[in-house]
């Protein structure tokens, strides 16, 4: 270890230009953030079922709603805690609560007190409001540049594979234990995640930050997004788009495996596991792309508008193969496209506005997530799902092309463009 800018531990440049195999900083947040994702999993398959049963339908989608709902609008204020925090002490805080309300929960299941219910999900949202930016406003603290891609494969393989796996392991363990036992399950591995995360350097505010409100420093992070050059380009594009996609896959997908594919739930979970597939090959195949692309805004909207014109061309499909094979190709585009995009979030900006960024880039994805499905949902009783499908994946296409026209022709050096101070942020 070194001693960072602050006067305080920190990582060393040899330490972070180790092979990811022998960089040890790198291997405990990996794992740490491996026992998050399925936990997270867990939770939710175990929650989902307990409230179904204890009340059913309506009240299920309430409980689901206040545990999204904080998460959504706090997850601003949750970057600029991380900008401020120790963030490895504020990553093992996190995952110690976590822990403590998993416990809670698997004592809240076990009666029918909507309040204690409510209570327990409003939690969960907040605590997921400040996790949910921490991972990668950390990573390129302890990961060389060089190799920021391939560790964000990987961290995209293993979110990949939680997503897929994971609600499987929950419903297993839900009809083994119940929903008690595995919120106990999901105790244990947050309380990993902590003592993971213990194995890390402090990785403290900068020296020369002088901590400012809140309010101002939410303030700042937004100004510094709207005043750079490439990233008030990429987020705001990547939100547009996302208002198109989110709807299709969660709504559009399912009903046309019902209503047009006549394929029934088999179809669907054939359609899913094609799009699954084809993000884990597209991540994998990243490293044997040309280097050029990974820093490439132009690639990146390239990759996405491919992606969402295969994922309209799906609409087109009038059998279940054609369909597959359509939104396996959409997730193969996908995947090395959101690993780079992904990795620029952790280039482009300073240190000190990591979590920031990333919280500000977050926001629009489970911020805009509601508003696409039941926008989708409403127009599916006017439109069939091919339609939808069509319509929706040519605008995202749209805003993917106007996102590649508005991109610069050279990429700007990673982290060495100037942070903003405030009288340029005021000059616009």
């Amino acid at each position: 270890m070194t001693e960072s800018a602050g006067g305080e531990p920190g990582v060393s440049a040899t330490a972070s230009a180790r092979p990811l195999s022998r960089n040890r900083f790198y291997q405990a947040m990996f794992w740490s953030q491996t026992c998050t994702d399925f936990a997270e999993q867990l939770v939710l398959v175990s929650i989902t079922w307990a409230a179904l049963h204890a009340f059913g339908g309506g009240t299920l989608g309430l409980v689901l709603a206040v545990w999204a709902v904080p998460r959504g609008l706090l997850l601003l204020f949750g970057g600029v805690l991380v900008d401020r925090s120790d963030r490895r002490f504020l990553a093992i805080a996190v995952g110690f609560l976590l822990a403590l309300l998993n416990l809670a929960g698997a004592f809240i299941t076990g009666h029918q007190e909507l309040g204690l219910w409510l209570g327990l999900a409003a939690a969960l949202g907040i605590l997921d409001a400040v996790r949910l930016p921490m991972g990668a406003a950390m990573l390129p603290l302890l990961v060389d540049q060089d190799r920021l891609v391939q560790a964000n494969r990987w961290v995209s393989l293993r979110e990949w594979a939680a997503m897929t796996s994971g609600p499987a392991l929950g419903g297993v363990l839900v009809a083994a234990l119940g929903s008690p036992g595995t919120l106990y399950a999901g105790a244990a591995l947050y309380g990993a995640s902590s003592l993971l995360m213990l194995l890390l350097p402090r990785l403290s505010r900068p020296a020369g930050e002088e901590r400012q409100a809140i309010l101002k420093e939410l303030r700042g992070g937004l100004s510094f997004v709207l005043n750079h050059p490439r990233l008030r380009v990429l987020l705001p594009v990547f939100a547009v788009a996302n208002l198109f996609i989110l709807g299709l896959i969660g709504v559009a997908i399912p009903l046309m495996a019902k209503n047009i594919l006549k394929a029934g739930p088999q179809g669907l979970g054939f359609l899913s596991a094609a799009f699954g597939a084809g993000l884990v090959l597209g991540t994998l195949l990243c490293n044997r792309l040309p280097k050029s692309w990974q820093s490439s805004q132009k690639v990146i909207f390239s990759l996405f508008m491919l992606s969402d014109a295969l994922l309209a061309t799906v609409g087109l499909a009038r059998d279940l193969p054609l369909a597959v094979l359509a939104y396996c190709g959409s997730g193969l585009a996908a995947g090395p496209a959101a690993t780079y995009y992904r990795t620029l979030l952790q280039t482009l900006p300073p240190e000190q506005y990591l979590g920031r960024v990333n919280s500000i880039a977050r926001a629009t994805s489970f911020g805009l997530e509601p508003v696409s499905v039941a926008g989708v949902g409403s127009l599916s009783a006017r439109m069939s799902a091919a339609t939808l499908l069509l319509v929706g994946g040519c605008a995202a296409v749209v805003a993917d092309l106007t996102g590649f026209g508005l991109s610069r022709r050279k990429p700007a050096a990673a982290r060495q463009e100037p942070v903003p101070d405030a009288e340029s942020v005021r000059a616009g």
